[in-house]
């Protein structure tokens, strides 16, 4: 009796653990949807691991939870954390990995608005993934773009940064966000730094002209923000982040959540960040170089097999941004609130008349800036206020379809407007004992407008063994209206055609060769033509009378990818006909004005390789000629030779990185420009995953070197050694 009662213990307790015991069946893909087999998945907790098979499959039994915390190591793959909801457990897990060498698996879709591997794309491009926005710990898009081959930034100093695309910025650098325009009062052209890089799933960098898709600002290229987007798991989700920077104080808090319904998903994120001014090696303090920035990120999807729906709204705030200048201990200048309210929809339909596919976007954003400068002469003299304000909105309609296995057919229209755009300076003068002497009102401009209406089509054929055709026209009306200092207004009209021919040829199995050349063009902004008061840097006169500027674009390149290696190579020239330059008209005055032809040409080489498993080298060359063909005066903006490189090492779960910068001089600046002397950076960064939680660490100018990063007249010497701390927990 005895021996059956326990044998009927020891039976029900094994029936009682089995009972709590869970089977979970997964999928490991790479971003191109890729089975990636022979990676180990672990379950810490009960030690619990299995290998994936060659369709990445695996299966782990593991105990009861409601939720399960997954590791997934590779050689060839960034080592990650899954968090699994229990109630996902009877679908199909799908678990995605990112590889080391990304050039592969990156689908760009901004070179020729559909999804293409960045290897097929006929231009030289650039992905930046979240991944390694975290890891640079950057306090703006501008910053977390400079490694990228061709980038560099223009400005004085400071948060306010705009990024420049093989030597040219101003406008003729497109942004967008998630496929909306971004426009700007800013004199150097729009930056994104209200954008929050925790706020970011990747950054697409085409550096070849692309006004076939996108209109006027496109002549170098496109910046392309992708927001993050929600996961369909049917859990909830959360980031909770915090970094700390030695060299200003920096502080940065960031919180967001997401979840999923059916066919429903939802996130919301906050992000903060506040940093005094920054020291310079030395420990001088850099004047006006404080800025304060938040941002909430609002976005609902929807997922089906026929259709794809996003709303997103991003509201931005930016309090007290500095611009660091020669001049700031007796003329302060900085942005005391800057407001950006992005609303986007976007729907997908597809299987649209047969693998047809229907896209519809719209986006409006009221925005305004404000400028503000104090002037002292032993006390304060003058205080110079200036307000800008507009609403940007467009819509984008247009259908693609493969006609054939080879060939694909897409077009459509699409319109950027740009209204209510007013313009309003106060001057209030002051008496050596703080009275109000004198208040002097105008406005620079009133009631402005702009109008993009554009119709393009594009052809990609792939018939022809190795050969790879693609093409586009697009055709665009465009209005431009303003009033300015109360004068009668002015309307200018313009029509511009636009077009591209790139070839790509497959030499042998890994060597890809490609062409492209193209037709661009940039009309000038209501801020060039009609604002005249101040600006960050200085005065500005504008030029009601600037022409549209108009390029010829050609770029070639090869592009040799092997499993653990990458190398490209990359040749442009581009002809910019009216080119719209700045010029001084004296130390802190500056106006535009157009020349004849300006010239561009340079070459770029990147390249990165997994020389052992674990250790990763990397590195990129970029030289740039630029000039004025009427005059043979080099133009402004253009960058000195620059060598960027770097190596990596993973050791299990901890990363280390070391990268450094080298610059020539600047012998031969443009005429708004200045000589700068060489400089060398070298940075440290590291990285460690434990139990969801990601620590950062980066010391950036280990040897505390001064230097000038830039050509600008008003530059300053870029911050000293910085030590910066950082987490994110993943929940």
């Amino acid at each position: 009796m005895h021996k059956r009662t326990l044998t009927s213990v020891l039976i029900c307790a094994l029936l009682t653990i089995a009972a709590q015991a869970m089977e979970i069946r997964g999928t490991l893909v790479s971003p191109g949807q890729n089975p990636v087999a022979g990676a180990v998945v672990l379950h810490r907790e009960s030690g619990a691991k299995t290998e994936t098979d060659a369709e990445g499959k695996f299966v782990l039994d593991l105990p009861e939870a409601n939720r399960i915390r997954l590791e997934v190591v590779h050689p060839d793959y960034y080592e990650r954390e899954f968090l699994i909801e229990r109630k996902t457990l009877g679908k199909k897990v799908l678990l995605v990995l990112v590889p080391l060498i990304r050039q592969n698996e990156e689908v760009l879709v901004t070179a020729l608005r559909y999804p293409e591997p960045s290897i097929s794309v006929p231009a030289a491009s650039t992905v930046v993934s979240g991944e390694a926005l975290s890891e640079k710990m950057a306090s703006n898009i501008t910053e977390a773009l400079q490694d990228v081959p061709g980038v560099g930034a223009l400005g004085s100093a400071g948060f306010s940064l705009v990024p420049s695309v093989r030597g040219l910025a101003r406008r003729r650098v497109l942004y967008l966000i998630d496929g909306a325009r971004l426009e700007s009062d800013r004199r150097t052209g729009p930056n994104a730094s209200f954008v929050s890089p925790e706020d970011i799933e990747r950054i697409e960098v085409l550096r070849s002209s692309s006004s076939v898709f996108y209109g006027s600002d496109a002549i170098g290229g496109v910046i392309h923000l992708m927001t993050r987007t929600p996961r369909f798991d049917g859990g909830i989700h959360g980031r909770l982040l915090a970094g700390y920077g030695t060299v200003n104080g920096e502080t940065g808090v960031g919180l967001s959540l997401e979840g999923s319904v059916k066919s429903w998903a939802f996130s919301l994120s906050y992000q903060y960040a506040d940093a005094d001014e920054y020291r310079a090696p030395g420990g001088m303090k850099i004047l006006q170089s404080q800025y304060t920035q938040g941002s909430l990120l609002a976005k609902i999807a929807h997922r089906t097999e026929k259709r794809e729906v996003d709303i997103i709204f991003l509201g931005a705030r930016g309090t007290d941004v500095g611009k660091p200048n020669t001049t700031a201990a007796t003329k302060p200048t900085w942005y005391p609130r800057e407001n950006q309210n992005l609303l986007q929809f976007h729907w997908k339909e597809k299987n649209v008349g047969k693998d047809g596919e229907l896209l519809f976007h719209a986006f409006v954003n009221p925005n305004f800036l404000e400028t503000l400068t104090d002037t002292y002469a032993g006390f304060l003299t003058l205080e110079s206020f200036a307000k800008t304000d507009s609403t940007e909105f467009g819509s984008q309609l247009s259908y693609a379809k493969k006609i054939a296995r080879s060939f694909r057919l897409e077009g459509g229209i699409d319109y950027f407007g740009r209204g209510t755009a007013d313009a309003y300076n106060e001057y209030t003068s002051y008496d050596e004992f703080g009275a109000v002497t004198e208040v002097v009102e105008e406005f620079p401009y009133v009631d402005g407008s702009r109008d993009d209406l554009g119709f393009f089509l594009s052809a990609d054929y792939s018939g022809i063994e190795r050969l790879d055709i693609l093409g586009g026209v697009r055709y665009d009306l465009l209005r431009m209206k303003a009033l300015p200092l109360g004068e009668a207004p002015i309307v200018t009209k313009e029509n511009q055609a636009t077009g591209f021919l790139a070839v790509s040829y497959k030499l042998v199995k890994n060597v890809t060769a490609f062409v492209n050349l193209s037709r661009a063009y940039r009309l000038a902004s209501i801020n060039e033509r009609f604002y005249t008061g101040i600006s960050g840097r200085g005065f500005i006169v504008g030029n009601p009378d600037l022409r549209p500027e108009s390029s010829l674009n050609l770029d070639g390149g090869l592009k040799l990818l092997g499993r653990r290696f990458f190398l490209g190579l990359y040749a442009f020239r581009y002809q910019i006909d009216d080119m719209i330059e700045r010029y001084r008209l004296d130390p802190s005055t500056y106006t535009y004005g157009n020349i004849e032809k300006g010239r561009l040409q340079g070459l770029e080489f990147e390249a990165e390789a997994f020389l052992l498993p674990g250790w990763k080298v990397f590195g990129n060359v970029a030289t740039i000629r630029g000039r004025s063909l009427e005059t043979g005066v080099s133009l402004n903006d253009i960058p000195p030779f620059q060598i960027y490189t770097g190596t990596r090492v993973w050791k299990g779960k901890l990363s280390a990185e070391f990268n450094a910068t080298f610059r020539l001089a600047k012998a031969f600046p443009g005429p708004a420009e200045i000589e700068v002397a060489s400089s060398e950076l070298v940075n440290l960064k590291a990285s460690y995953l434990w139990h969801g939680l990601n620590f950062y660490v980066t010391l950036g100018n280990v040897f505390n070197a001064a230097y000038i990063a830039r050509a600008d007249s008003e530059a300053m010497v870029e911050p000293g050694r910085n030590l910066r701390l950082g987490f994110v927990y993943a929940f």
